[in-house]
């Protein structure tokens, strides 16, 4: 596949929606100066035989006046089958204008439905541009010309190989009791055509893409750094984890046990996000933290990772028994992620993620927007919505992230806003929680305790309502 990034499958369908519209105020428009053209000479014709009557039978007013009359049937006639002819074009324009916004119709609805299911590619083009990525059919991108696929045994493997993949490297995963296997497309094959011909070689097995996911990053909010170096702390010893960027030291940070794992290569870790978000958690009670860097930045300088980083930096936090993990990434829905989510809550580990900044009328987005995921989308003091927040049926619960105080990398406090600034809030509530109570208990108690905010009851823009 060449490196130079396609149009997505909803582009493409979005241009086929317009070329049928197009197509069919084209054909409209030169039926109607074919019907000019023929009406333009039908009365040429007309005036020319008509002054040839006139002059020819000009000795004999009979005979002129009998022409004359066959001569204006005979114009009759043909105006009212250009008329009948104008009619049945119009009509067959009206049909395929309909069928053609029908069509377009089905084609929204069919990407909206898409889009509700595996979120949105369109802010993620440029997402991991140095490593030349290749396209699913959503126009996501993905690593080039490489799937993966889950806990394949021996004969499934020996099977995949016959068919020209190549075994890159078996990734164990102890904690969550299963491991991934990294696969090299066959020569000349591209990622998607991999993924089909493996899902259809051993339909059984768990395959997909090494999606690429971004940060749910939103840069400082209106408030200056300042030159204070912590936060207000609330008492208590809570265990979290957070899969984020790397974190520097920090004055907010000095009661806090870090122990901290880079999964990303490279030498590029960026390091803002990730300080800012242990500072609140560290101000909610934290004292011992498990920093997962899985964000590696590129050429556009946009911190970006992949599905196999963060399911290893997943597996560490389950190996380590961290009660709760805060994560804010974004990107599309991954079946290897899904099921390896699904088995760290089922072992323990629950997963609070940030719900997007993508705006009310996003996507959802992933890993946010699983089930299993509590979702949590940021108020202000007022307890209005933060304005780029996403919203849908997936947020579990609201909490205070626009302009809020959190470290700065580079020194002293700034404000922040975001969904990633709220869910640390959210994550403290849930390590709090589980000091005495299981994680299912849990999850129920916080959609109890939560304050409602907006319609009564559960709502898309609030959740369940307001964690203090």
């Amino acid at each position: 596949m060449l490196a130079a990034e396609p149009g997505s499958s909803q582009d493409r369908v979005r241009e086929d929606d317009g070329d049928r519209t197009a197509r069919a105020l084209e054909r409209a428009e030169r039926d109607a100066a074919r019907a000019a053209e023929r009406a333009a000479r039908d009365e040429a014709r007309y005036a020319e035989d008509r002054a040839r009557i006139l002059e020819r039978d000009s000795n004999d007013p009979e005979r002129q006046q009998r022409e004359l009359a066959r001569l204006e049937e005979d114009r009759a006639e043909t105006l009212a089958k250009a008329q009948e002819e104008a009619a049945k074009d119009a009509e067959d324009f009206a049909k395929e204008l309909a069928k053609a916004q029908e069509d377009a119709a089905k084609d929204a609805a069919e990407r909206a439905e898409d889009a509700t299911e595996y979120g949105s590619s369109s802010d993620m083009r440029d997402l991991a541009a140095d490593e030349l990525p290749d396209y699913d059919e959503r126009g996501f991108p993905v690593r080039r010309g490489e799937i993966v696929g889950l806990s394949l045994g021996e004969a499934a493997l020996e099977r995949l190989k016959e068919s020209g993949f190549e075994v890159l490297s078996r990734q164990e995963l102890p904690a969550l009791g299963s491991w991934l296997h990294r696969l090299q497309a066959p020569a000349g094959q591209d990622a998607s055509t991999a993924l089909q011909i493996a899902r259809g070689a051993e339909p059984d097995a768990v395959f997909d893409y090494t999606h690429y996911y971004g940060l749910q990053y939103t840069p400082a909010g209106a408030g200056a750094s300042s030159a204070q170096g912590s936060l207000p702390r609330k008492e208590g010893r809570l265990t979290i984890g957070m899969i984020d960027t790397a974190i520097v030291s920090h004055p907010t940070l000095s009661d806090v046990s870090v122990e901290s794992r880079d999964f990303a290569s490279g030498d590029t870790a960026p390091k803002a996000h990730g300080t800012a978000v242990a500072s609140i958690l560290a101000s909610e009670g934290t004292s011992k933290l498990y920093v997962a860097n899985i964000f590696r930045t590129g050429r556009t300088a946009r911190p970006y990772t992949s599905a196999d980083t963060i399911v290893d930096a997943l597996n560490w936090m389950v190996l380590q028994k961290v009660p709760v993990v805060n994560m804010s990434l974004a990107g599309p829905r991954n079946a290897i992620l899904d099921r390896l989510i699904e088995q760290a809550i089922g072992r323990g580990t629950l997963i609070v993620a940030a719900a997007g900044n993508g705006g009310p009328s996003a996507p959802p987005a992933y890993p946010a927007a699983l089930p299993p995921v509590i979702a949590v989308t940021a108020v202000d003091r007022r307890g209005r919505v933060y304005r780029y927040a996403n919203q849908g049926n997936y947020i579990t619960v609201s909490a205070h992230g626009v302009d809020e105080p959190a470290a700065n990398a580079l020194g002293g406090i700034t404000r922040f806003s975001g969904t990633s600034f709220a869910t640390p809030h959210v994550a403290a509530w849930m390590a709090r929680c589980q000091q005495r109570y299981s994680a299912q208990s849990c999850a129920r108690r916080l959609r109890r305790s939560a304050r409602d905010l907006g319609a009564t009851g559960y709502d898309p823009v609030y959740g369940h309502g307001l964690i203090e």
